[in-house]
Protein backbone atom coordinates (compact mmCIF):
# COMPACT_ATOMS: atom_id res chain seq x y z
CA UNK A 1 0.00 0.00 0.00
CA UNK A 2 1.53 3.66 -0.99
CA UNK A 3 1.96 5.75 1.99
CA UNK A 4 0.44 9.14 1.04
CA UNK A 5 2.40 11.17 3.69
CA UNK A 6 5.79 9.95 1.36
CA UNK A 7 3.85 11.27 -1.76
CA UNK A 8 2.82 14.16 -0.25
CA UNK A 9 6.10 14.82 1.07
CA UNK A 10 8.20 14.06 -2.10
CA UNK A 11 5.30 16.07 -3.66
CA UNK A 12 6.22 19.37 -0.93
CA UNK A 13 9.62 18.18 -1.71
CA UNK A 14 9.39 18.90 -5.51
CA UNK A 15 7.27 22.22 -5.32
CA UNK A 16 9.30 23.42 -2.61
CA UNK A 17 12.85 23.48 -5.50
CA UNK A 18 10.61 25.08 -8.49
CA UNK A 19 8.48 27.61 -5.67
CA UNK A 20 11.60 28.93 -3.70
CA UNK A 21 12.76 30.49 -6.95
CA UNK A 22 10.13 33.15 -6.86
CA UNK A 23 9.92 33.98 -2.92
CA UNK A 24 11.66 32.48 0.42
CA UNK A 25 8.93 29.77 1.86
CA UNK A 26 8.44 31.72 5.30
CA UNK A 27 8.07 35.00 3.23
CA UNK A 28 4.63 33.04 1.80
CA UNK A 29 3.78 31.55 5.09
CA UNK A 30 3.29 34.86 6.44
CA UNK A 31 1.62 36.28 3.98
CA UNK A 32 -0.70 33.53 3.86
CA UNK A 33 -0.95 34.28 7.44
CA UNK A 34 -1.22 37.78 7.00
CA UNK A 35 -4.32 37.05 5.28
CA UNK A 36 -5.95 34.93 6.90
CA UNK A 37 -5.35 36.71 10.34
CA UNK A 38 -7.23 40.24 7.87
CA UNK A 39 -9.82 38.26 7.57
CA UNK A 40 -10.62 36.27 10.84
CA UNK A 41 -8.35 38.43 13.26
CA UNK A 42 -8.02 35.34 15.82
CA UNK A 43 -4.24 34.47 15.64
CA UNK A 44 -5.20 30.73 16.61
CA UNK A 45 -7.25 30.22 13.79
CA UNK A 46 -5.18 32.00 11.76
CA UNK A 47 -2.65 29.94 11.77
CA UNK A 48 -4.70 26.93 12.05
CA UNK A 49 -6.10 27.95 7.98
CA UNK A 50 -2.64 28.96 7.24
CA UNK A 51 -1.43 25.57 7.57
CA UNK A 52 -4.34 23.80 6.06
CA UNK A 53 -3.95 26.23 2.95
CA UNK A 54 -0.14 24.77 2.53
CA UNK A 55 -1.26 21.21 3.64
CA UNK A 56 -3.84 21.47 0.13
CA UNK A 57 -1.54 23.59 -1.86
CA UNK A 58 1.09 20.83 -1.53
CA UNK A 59 -1.19 18.15 -1.16
CA UNK A 60 -2.30 19.01 -5.26
CA UNK A 61 0.32 18.62 -8.08
CA UNK A 62 -2.16 20.75 -10.41
CA UNK A 63 -1.82 23.69 -8.09
CA UNK A 64 1.97 23.26 -7.81
CA UNK A 65 2.07 23.46 -11.95
CA UNK A 66 0.25 26.76 -12.10
CA UNK A 67 2.25 29.83 -13.12
CA UNK A 68 0.92 31.38 -9.84
CA UNK A 69 1.44 29.53 -7.00
CA UNK A 70 0.62 32.77 -4.75
CA UNK A 71 -2.68 33.47 -6.43
CA UNK A 72 -4.09 29.82 -5.79
CA UNK A 73 -2.40 29.81 -1.99
CA UNK A 74 -4.72 32.98 -1.64
CA UNK A 75 -7.63 31.86 -3.43
CA UNK A 76 -7.23 28.35 -0.82
CA UNK A 77 -6.70 30.65 1.98
CA UNK A 78 -9.67 33.11 1.35
CA UNK A 79 -12.26 29.89 0.56
CA UNK A 80 -11.28 28.23 4.30
CA UNK A 81 -11.44 31.40 5.96
CA UNK A 82 -14.96 32.29 4.44
CA UNK A 83 -15.89 28.70 5.40
CA UNK A 84 -14.81 28.93 8.90
CA UNK A 85 -16.73 32.31 9.43
CA UNK A 86 -20.02 30.73 8.08
CA UNK A 87 -19.13 27.88 10.31
CA UNK A 88 -18.36 29.59 13.60
CA UNK A 89 -20.27 32.99 12.67
CA UNK A 90 -16.87 35.02 13.80
CA UNK A 91 -16.81 38.71 14.70
CA UNK A 92 -14.64 40.62 12.59
CA UNK A 93 -13.43 43.81 13.91
CA UNK A 94 -14.75 45.59 10.91
CA UNK A 95 -18.34 45.35 12.72
CA UNK A 96 -17.03 47.65 15.34
CA UNK A 97 -20.35 50.22 15.77
CA UNK A 98 -19.75 54.10 14.78
CA UNK A 99 -21.04 54.85 18.53
CA UNK A 100 -18.46 52.42 19.75
CA UNK A 101 -15.62 54.15 18.61
CA UNK A 102 -16.81 57.80 19.74
CA UNK A 103 -17.71 56.59 23.35
CA UNK A 104 -13.78 55.29 23.34
CA UNK A 105 -12.60 58.69 25.10
CA UNK A 106 -9.56 56.85 26.19
CA UNK A 107 -5.85 58.26 26.08
CA UNK A 108 -4.50 56.72 23.62
CA UNK A 109 -4.89 58.96 19.99
CA UNK A 110 -3.91 55.33 18.23
CA UNK A 111 -7.48 53.43 19.52
CA UNK A 112 -9.24 56.06 17.93
CA UNK A 113 -7.60 56.02 14.98
CA UNK A 114 -7.85 52.73 14.48
CA UNK A 115 -11.49 52.72 15.05
CA UNK A 116 -12.21 55.78 12.56
CA UNK A 117 -9.86 54.20 9.60
CA UNK A 118 -12.35 50.83 10.39
CA UNK A 119 -15.56 52.99 10.14
CA UNK A 120 -13.67 54.83 6.85
CA UNK A 121 -13.06 51.12 5.53
CA UNK A 122 -16.76 50.09 5.60
CA UNK A 123 -17.40 52.73 2.90
CA UNK A 124 -15.58 50.06 0.46
CA UNK A 125 -16.87 47.28 -0.89
CA UNK A 126 -14.97 43.85 -0.80
CA UNK A 127 -12.69 43.91 -3.72
CA UNK A 128 -10.96 47.70 -2.36
CA UNK A 129 -10.33 46.41 1.25
CA UNK A 130 -8.94 43.51 -0.07
CA UNK A 131 -6.75 45.49 -2.90
CA UNK A 132 -5.79 47.62 0.05
CA UNK A 133 -4.33 44.77 2.28
CA UNK A 134 -2.51 43.10 -0.47
CA UNK A 135 -1.00 46.22 -1.53
CA UNK A 136 -0.31 48.00 1.90
CA UNK A 137 0.26 44.77 3.92
CA UNK A 138 1.67 41.90 1.52
CA UNK A 139 3.27 44.66 -0.72
CA UNK A 140 2.09 42.88 -3.96
CA UNK A 141 2.02 44.37 -7.35
CA UNK A 142 -0.62 45.67 -8.92
CA UNK A 143 -0.13 42.70 -11.39
CA UNK A 144 -0.43 39.88 -8.92
CA UNK A 145 -3.55 41.39 -7.56
CA UNK A 146 -5.43 41.86 -11.06
CA UNK A 147 -4.40 37.93 -11.50
CA UNK A 148 -6.32 37.16 -8.46
CA UNK A 149 -9.51 39.18 -9.35
CA UNK A 150 -9.37 38.87 -12.78
CA UNK A 151 -8.35 42.75 -13.50
CA UNK A 152 -5.90 44.23 -15.44
CA UNK A 153 -2.94 45.69 -13.57
CA UNK A 154 -4.47 49.22 -14.65
CA UNK A 155 -8.21 48.50 -13.14
CA UNK A 156 -6.33 47.75 -10.03
CA UNK A 157 -4.82 50.66 -9.88
CA UNK A 158 -7.91 52.61 -10.70
CA UNK A 159 -9.75 50.64 -7.45
CA UNK A 160 -6.59 51.54 -4.93
CA UNK A 161 -6.58 55.23 -6.52
CA UNK A 162 -10.20 55.67 -5.58
CA UNK A 163 -9.83 53.40 -2.59
CA UNK A 164 -7.55 55.97 -0.61
CA UNK A 165 -9.72 58.79 -2.13
CA UNK A 166 -12.73 57.22 -0.30
CA UNK A 167 -10.57 56.72 3.12
CA UNK A 168 -9.08 60.17 2.81
CA UNK A 169 -12.91 61.64 2.27
CA UNK A 170 -13.49 59.34 5.30
CA UNK A 171 -10.94 60.82 7.76
CA UNK A 172 -11.16 63.76 6.90
CA UNK A 173 -14.86 63.98 7.92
Amino acid sequence: MKNPHKSLMISVIHCERRFSLSMDYEEQYDRIYRYCYYKLKQREMAEDITQETFLRFFGKKEYQEGEHPMKVMYTIAKNLCTDEFRKKKYMFLEDVKEEEVLQNKGPEDDIVNAGALRLAMEKLDDVSREVLFFRFVNQESFAVIGEMYHLSRYAVYRKYQKALKILRRELEK
